[in-house]
């Protein structure tokens, strides 16, 4: 949501580039919903109450694996800007809110079906060039920017911000780099708002998107 709205406010001067990064890379057959699970969730929606968040039920199965639901995000790419947009939300949707279980083929190919994508060419680029996409993806990300941990963003290939950041800390790096990056000094945001969201300063080559 916070991306989408600086997408909305800056237009052509700001590009949004997701890149995949699976925190579950491996299959961990049995995944269960706890109450930690279901904490989370209520942490985050409360953080964000725009986007739908909705806790699942304790013991509901939860996906085995990030790779399927990322190779189907590249399979979207591949169909253009507006298909992985309509497939993106809708992925996100289905995970966090209907707690459908994303690691799941036949629930993937129905969410392509519900966002008009080209079901054939799915087929085909999902079971050929889009899992190495990931794969790739998940290598960058690792060895040049030191991802470990999402949400993390990457501000013209060399600032992060890793975590749920408030929308302001992105509008005041983006103002800072159109600018032409004046004084070559990152600016903070407030002392108050540093210590309210838990961040630290950041700087070149600390971690990646």
């Amino acid at each position: 949501m916070r991306l989408r709205e600086i997408e909305r406010d800056y237009g052509d001067r700001v590009r949004v580039h997701w890149r995949t990064f699976p925190l579950i890379p491996g299959e961990q057959p049995g995944r269960r919903v706890t109450e930690r699970t279901r904490e989370g969730r209520q942490r985050v929606g409360a953080e964000e109450p725009r986007a739908a968040f909705v806790p699942p039920a304790l013991d509901a199965p939860l996906p085995s694996s990030s790779i399927p639901a990322l190779t189907a995000a590249k399979c979207a790419e591949r169909q253009g800007e507006d298909a992985f947009a309509r497939f993106h939300e809708r992925l996100f949707t289905a995970h966090f809110r209907d707690n459908l279980d994303i690691g799941r083929h036949d629930v993937l190919r129905s969410l392509a079906r519900e966002t008009a994508l080209d079901l054939a060419r799915f087929e085909t680029d999902y079971a050929r060039e889009a899992y190495e996409a990931v794969l790739h993806d998940c290598a960058e990300g690792a060895a040049w920017f030191g991802v470990s941990g999402l949400p993390t963003v990457i501000l013209n290939e060399k600032l992060s911000l890793v975590g749920a950041v408030p929308t302001e800390r992105y509008r005041l790096l983006i103002d800072w780099i159109l600018a032409g990056e004046p004084g070559g000094v990152i600016p903070l945001p407030p002392p108050t708002e540093r210590a309210a969201a838990g961040q630290s300063p950041v700087g070149p080559g600390e971690a990646g998107r």
